[in-house]
């Protein structure tokens, strides 16, 4: 969950995506091991979200992943807020941000996860920047510089040659396409939750924000909650639940405080460039443990979409 990154981290949290300044602080290679571990958990992430999902249905994984996650941070954030009000004008946005940043956003990715290759799901998240910039552009009236729009434009050709072979497969009654599509909605919905979050921002802390949508994203999961599991969870089995709590506890909770360790003492920029890491991680993971294979046009396309992201960042 990025993220998450990231999704690109886009899973981790809302902090390092909020736009607030953090101080450019003097490096030390202890920041910068904890920030590519970070991203190399969030990568593993992908490997134990399919091995969950071969038990679990991609909603009661995702209501599982953000319950437990919710209840393992709230400790954290309770002790670094003191104030937890919020104006009631408010809570019909915080509702709409988490509908949209945790429900569908988790949904999206977990069936997305369900459908396709890990090592593609991997490879199709890095598009959240790029979704990012262009929902910036329409909803903000935010400036593009020629740079950026090149970037936007390379990502997307570089999509296309990671999912060509999915294509082709569905014209022929197979492939992954829609397990592609739902990494990408996930992605757009990223990018969205994002910049409608900033709107809040400018009343209380990046930290009060993802608590609320964190706590109230939890309350969407709660009616769906083992409904698509009449039998019970009696058969998802040790090794299931291990990858439940392994999702739900790295990508949510070890990696997202070792990422806001980096961007505080590294600067967000530094920071960002580790991302990278996180598709590198799922795709070493997947070949050898799930028997996934990569084309020359995925490595290809990955390529293409990594050079698209560095120069929309740029």
């Amino acid at each position: 969950m990025a993220p998450q990154a990231p999704s690109g981290p886009a899973p981790g949290g809302l902090c390092f995506l909020s736009g607030a300044a953090l101080p450019e602080r003097k490096s030390f290679p202890l920041t910068d091991l904890y920030v590519a571990l970070a991203t190399v958990l969030w990568g593993s992430d992908y490997l134990f979200a399919k091995i969950a999902l071969r038990e679990v249905s991609p909603v009661s994984f995702a209501a599982i992943r953000t319950l437990i996650s919710t209840a393992a941070m709230l400790p954290f954030f309770l002790r670094r807020e003191p104030d937890w009000r919020v104006k009631p004008r408010h809570l019909a946005a915080l509702l709409g941000l988490a509908l949209l940043g945790t429900f569908a956003n988790r949904i999206f990715w977990a069936a997305g996860m369900n459908l396709t290759t890990a090592s593609n799901a991997s490879l199709l998240s890095t598009t959240s920047p790029i979704f990012v910039l262009i929902v910036s552009f329409f909803l903000l009236r935010a400036s593009v510089t020629w740079q950026a729009a090149l970037g936007i434009f390379v990502s997307f050709l570089g999509v296309t040659l990671v999912i060509q072979g999915d294509w082709l497969e569905w014209a022929r009654g197979g492939g992954n396409v829609w397990g592609d599509l739902c990494m990408l909605l996930a992605s757009l919905t990223w990018a969205f939750f994002t910049v409608l979050a900033k709107f809040l921002m400018k009343e209380y802390s990046s930290l009060k924000v993802t608590a609320y949508i964190m706590v109230i994203g939890s309350l969407l999961f709660l009616p769906f909650l083992g409904n698509d599991h009449p039998g019970g969870w009696s058969g998802v089995s040790t090794l299931g639940w291990l990858s439940v709590l392994y999702v739900a506890f790295t990508g949510n909770l070890m990696a997202y405080l070792l990422w806001m360790h980096g961007i505080q003492h590294i600067g967000p920029v530094r920071t960002i460039f580790y991302s990278y890491l996180t598709p590198v991680t799922a795709i070493l993971l997947a070949v050898p443990f799930l028997n996934e294979t990569l084309t020359p046009a995925q490595i290809g396309g990955a390529l293409v979409v990594f050079v698209g992201v560095f120069l929309a960042r740029s």
